[in-house]
């Protein structure tokens, strides 16, 4: 699918952050382009399987108190549930050995959602264009222009914008080359 070349707001990252930002935009009727580096949307969230029988691999509880995620879980009417804390269960310790053990998992008061963390990340790439969302295009750099930003991707597509958020982790966006352009009546001096 063939980026578009200008937009209002280009969004670097399709993690929850990136992707939760863009359906904010689309619910106002904003124009908006998600770009994301891999070929998935979800950035840190994965879950393995299929349907409710999904296993997370990535972020899997979530608590009471964190009303944005609440918010999601119910907009797109998923199901969360009590985290089972008692009982059997298996764990991978720091040398990469997968244990059982027996007893309290110390996970009290958290939720789960079915279908995995990665229910969320389908519903919000559902409610979205699929021509505003954009996999493996990754970003190589962001520059700033007399009349906005423009990023281009490892690809060699390039995306004018009047802003750029960046939703990555900080040690991925440290890597991006982004440079400033001088304003013109500093340059001629």
């Amino acid at each position: 699918m063939s980026i578009s070349s200008s937009t209002e707001t280009l969004i670097v990252g399709g993690g929850l952050s990136g992707l939760s930002l863009a359906a904010r935009l689309a619910d106002e009727g904003r124009d908006f382009q998600l770009l994301e580096a891999r070929e998935r949307f979800g950035g840190r969230i994965l879950s393995h399987g299929q349907g409710v029988g999904r296993v997370d691999l990535g972020p899997a509880w979530f608590w009471r108190g964190q009303p944005r995620i609440a918010a999601l879980v119910h907009k797109f009417g998923l199901t969360a549930f009590e985290q089972h804390t008692n009982g059997a269960f298996l764990f991978e310790d720091e040398s990469g050995r997968v244990q059982r053990a027996n007893g309290d998992l110390g996970m009290a008061g958290s939720l789960r959602l079915a279908g995995g963390f990665a229910a969320l990340i389908d519903a919000l790439c559902d409610g979205l264009q699929k021509d505003r969302l954009h996999v493996s295009q990754p970003v190589q750099s962001i520059r700033k222009t007399e009349t906005g930003i423009l990023a281009t991707t490892d690809s060699g597509s390039s995306i004018q914008a009047a802003r750029v958020v960046l939703a990555l982790p900080t040690r991925v966006a440290a890597s991006l080359a982004i440079s400033r352009v001088l304003p013109t009546h500093f340059r001629a001096a």
